[in-house]
């Protein structure tokens, strides 16, 4: 698509779906930056198709929990944020946020590997953290520093809305993206921690599939891929950070 016919598009688009959340969510809202959770399927089909032509990675088709946040101001939809349940065995955010303690030693605790459903410390250590999937900002808005102000506000309303909806404490945000340089986590007090290792997901292949049981795509095994991402992380609440002690240790019979 030709970038002037895109951007009508997208102007279309953005007017319609304000018209939607106006509707939906008819109390004022504030002059400055607030979120709405995208719950409606229209808004949801109109965010998407959003995403599909302002972000390079396209729209978020997220497995497991997920929220479309809507970024509003003075009644104008501007541009959205996409958070979702984060990645396992990403090991630089691993060792940055304290993970590693719930991966050495797995073999004594009975543990036939690090990532086992089993390893029950670690996986419900990774539910506090969330996956920063998007942000985009509509042209129109753009070069306004809106995308930052968005960022300053997720630390604050965005944790509240995924606290309420989830029912768990944010231990901590993370993020893969391709700068290890973003102005746009560096205004905002997120840590460059490092690059993965340049693995990618393997959808035909399962890491392991016990008998009898069903295909699950968050159970792909990993291949060599082309991008080796940069990972960054956000601590909210540091005194979640995980501590050696009390680590579960498997009865013998589970093994």
């Amino acid at each position: 698509m030709r970038p002037k016919a895109k951007l009508k598009v997208l102007s279309r688009m953005r007017h319609h779906g304000e018209e939607v959340l106006l509707r939906i969510y008819v109390r004022p809202r504030p002059k400055s930056l607030s979120f709405v959770e995208i719950r409606d399927p229209e808004l949801r089909q109109l965010f998407d198709n959003a995403l599909d032509l302002t972000h390079y990675a396209k729209s978020c088709q997220r497995v497991g929990r997920c929220m479309r946040l809507a970024v509003m101001q003075d009644n104008h939809w501007v541009g959205g944020i996409v958070l979702g349940s984060t990645f396992p065995n990403v090991g630089v955010r691993d060792q940055a946020l304290g993970l590693k303690v719930y991966i050495a030693g797995f073999a004594s605790r009975g543990l036939k590997n690090p990532w086992s459903a089993k390893n029950r410390d670690y996986w419900e250590c990774l539910q506090t953290i969330v996956n920063h999937a998007r942000t985009f900002i509509f042209p129109e808005f753009q070069g306004r520093g809106l995308g930052k102000e968005a960022h300053r506000l997720l630390l604050m309303s965005g944790v509240q809305l995924w606290e309420t909806k989830y029912q768990q404490r944010v231990y901590a945000f993370d993020t893969l993206c391709d700068h290890a340089d973003s102005g746009l986590f560096l205004a905002n007090g997120w840590t460059h921690v490092g690059e993965t290792r340049g693995f990618t997901a393997n959808y035909r292949k399962p890491f392991s599939l016990r008998k009898g049981a069903s295909p699950s795509i968050n159970n792909a095994s990993l291949h060599p891929g082309p991008t080796k991402w940069q990972v960054w992380v956000r601590v909210v609440r540091p005194e979640l950070r995980p501590r050696i002690a009390g680590l579960a240790t498997l009865p013998s019979a589970q093994r």
